[in-house]
């Protein structure tokens, strides 16, 4: 006889799987996010340091430090959208053995299966060969299984 509380652990695991692949094929949105983050941080943090050593109130200190964080995040550049061509190259190779078919680039486009304005990175993993047609068609829906996808 099974213990609950095993039960109830492999339940927990079980469930957490596709949240866990979700966030995978997010990584480098993360990745970019948190460092766009940790960068404002330290900008705002050091200059209202900075500024009450200097002798400046804190409320000024901690308003110029949130407008110097404000600025920094326009000037940070966004997240590329060029898959690079060895992933290309991965891909393609793997969808002619698969299906024995020819990459024709009239006819089929590179697909994320987690979709790039969702957080969706350019790796192999998250990426397949489609038709045009059909992902003109999908927009940028997410999977069903993908828990984090709106």
């Amino acid at each position: 006889m099974t213990d609950p509380s095993q039960l109830l652990l492999v339940v927990g695991i079980l469930g957490a799987i596709p949240v866990l692949l979700g966030i995978r094929r997010r990584r480098e949105a993360i990745r970019h996010r948190l460092r766009s983050l940790i960068l404002m941080e330290a900008v705002y943090l050091g200059l209202a340091f900075m500024l009450v050593k200097a002798g400046r109130p804190p409320l000024e200190a901690l308003l110029v430090g949130i407008a110097a964080a404000v600025l920094l995040n326009s000037f940070i550049k966004p997240r590329s959208r060029y898959i690079p061509a060895s992933v290309r190259r991965k891909v393609k190779a793997e969808y002619e053995s698969k299906t024995g078919k020819k990459f024709n680039p009239k006819k089929h486009e590179f697909d994320h299966e987690v979709p790039f304005s969702r957080g969706g990175s350019h790796t192999a993993d998250n990426l397949r060969v489609m038709e045009k047609k059909r992902n003109r068609s999908k927009g940028a829906k997410s999977p069903w299984w993908d828990l984090l996808g709106r």
